[in-house]
């Protein structure tokens, strides 16, 4: 299940992404954040809370290359993923991520330590 939801106040999304993801899911879910962040403004910043991730089917994985392209043009700034104990999703997120300099990542365990980042 992937839920996105945007703070234009903090002009920062948060996504949560929670057991199993499909090919279709992740289609539904790029619709659903590209909606969201058509609401800030460039050098949003991105939560994605994967802690309750568990994989998804290696067809979705070109779907989150996409969604990283996406959040790549529309100006993201800093991204913080929040990892918990997942460790399976831990290592196919990062096996799919992108190396590049536009894409700052942090992994934190927990959501509070994600806002604390972001909010210093």
């Amino acid at each position: 299940m992937v839920k996105a939801q945007k703070d234009v106040a903090k002009n920062r999304l948060y996504l949560s992404i929670s057991g199993t993801v499909s090919y279709d899911e992740a289609e539904k879910a790029k619709i659903l954040i590209e909606k969201e962040i058509s609401f800030l403004k460039p050098n949003f910043d991105l939560i994605n809370d994967i802690s309750k991730f568990i994989h998804s089917d290696d067809e979705a994985g070109s779907i989150l290359k996409e969604i990283m392209m996406l959040l790549i043009q529309k100006k993201v700034n800093r991204i913080v993923r929040v990892v918990g104990t997942s460790k399976m999703g831990l290592i196919q997120f990062a096996n799919n991520s992108l190396a590049m300099d536009s894409y700052k990542l942090k992994y934190v365990p927990t959501l509070e330590e994600a806002e604390k980042f972001l909010n210093q």
